[in-house]
């Protein structure tokens, strides 16, 4: 039996219109040639299809809502392009009669960034109101939990700070599929799939009594883990270019965008160095290019207050707060930034060269 196999001509039409989707939002919105970002849109992928393309064609494309998906990640990794990646991905039915998808995928992705807002607006995003539930509630309202239809998604970025009351309420979201608005009791059924992120370790925050461990595990029926940019830039730092490019492109449009990621380009190897962490991420990246593209220069935040983001090793040296894991993966970094090439890097420091490409991508050190 093939993948199509007993396949009826709609949900044929149906399930080639979402491989065309997947394939452009997963490779359009998460580039770079390196193997970390190569392994995320793999993950992506399989968030969306699974291992295995014929049983999802055969019994899961209907279900996959009922998976939840946790994305983890340092701030700036672009954890919401997977989160959205993941949305539009989604199979829509296609509906014979009136010669219509079930819904526009542009339209079905409902973000909540929980940081930003109090427990209250948070609830009342999430679950609705009724008028009257608390102050400033004039009027009924339907939250993203309602809204949100089978076909749709509901995005939690920073799960990790959603209040413990909360955490119960959604618990039963990912149990039961159920919910009230706040200030009624009439039961109502939520029919989409939630994604969440966070920058935080959840496990941690376990530990520490902050996060509910049956939440935790509700959460992570599926797991994507976001690389840093100084992972993709080790493995691969030809990809610095690549996304230089795509910022510029859509700061400056197709004509102009070569000329600004030579000057951004030109800038960061002269001022940063190939050893700069970029701390920041793919946020960073993106700040910086806007900095040189207005001022001609850029000034990091560094963890030591030095304008190029080197460490104070007088200070660090007499602190003794380092370890020598921390002071041997700047070393590489050091020379790296030297050489621009991991074999003589590895040549140098009498290491293998694997061990360079992890203490390259190993996070920044301490400050003294």
């Amino acid at each position: 039996m093939t993948l199509l196999d007993e396949c009826p001509p709609e949900a044929l039409f149906a399930f080639f219109f979402q491989v065309r989707r997947a394939f452009l939002h997963i490779h359009r919105s998460l580039v770079g040639a390196s193997r970390p970002m190569a392994q995320l849109r793999a993950a992506i992928w399989q968030s969306v299809f699974t291992h295995d393309l014929r049983r999802y064609r055969r019994c899961l494309f209907a279900r996959m809502g009922e998976i939840t998906t946790l994305i983890t990640g340092e701030s700036g990794t672009g954890k919401e392009l997977v989160a959205q990646a993941l949305a539009l991905s989604r199979h829509l039915p296609f509906d014979v009669r009136r010669g219509v998808f079930a819904g526009t995928p542009g339209q079905l992705f409902f973000p909540l960034n929980i940081a930003a807002l109090s427990p209250t607006l948070v609830e009342s995003e999430l679950f609705g109101h009724r008028r009257g539930a608390f102050t400033g509630a004039l009027a009924d309202r339907a939250g993203w939990l309602e809204v949100c239809p089978a076909e749709g998604t509901v995005f939690l970025d920073e799960i990790g700070e959603v209040d413990a009351s909360i955490q119960v309420k959604l618990l039963r979201v990912l149990q039961s599929r159920g919910f009230q608005r706040l200030g009624e009791s009439e039961p109502r059924r939520f029919a989409g799939r939630i994604v969440a992120a966070t920058n935080r370790d959840l496990e941690a925050e376990i530990r520490a009594g902050r996060f509910r461990e049956d939440f935790f595990f509700r959460l992570c029926g599926d797991q994507i883990a976001a690389p840093a940019l100084r992972e993709q830039l080790a493995d691969n730092p030809a990809d610095l270019a690549l996304l230089v490019g795509v910022i510029a492109r859509r700061l400056v449009g197709e004509t102009e965008a070569p000329a600004v990621a030579d000057e951004v380009l030109t800038w960061i190897h002269r001022e940063l160095g190939a050893a700069y962490a970029w701390p920041g991420n793919f946020r960073e990246l993106e700040q910086c290019v806007r900095n040189i593209l207005l001022r001609r220069e850029y000034r990091p935040r560094s963890a030591t207050g030095r304008r190029d983001g080197a460490p104070d090793w007088d200070a660090i040296f007499a602190a003794g707060s380092w370890t020598a894991e921390q002071l041997l993966a700047h070393y590489c970094r050091s020379v790296y930034a030297r050489t621009q090439n991991i074999e003589e890097t590895a040549r140098r420091l009498d290491l293998d060269r694997r061990t360079v490409r992890a203490k390259l991508a190993a996070a920044v050190p301490p400050t003294a």
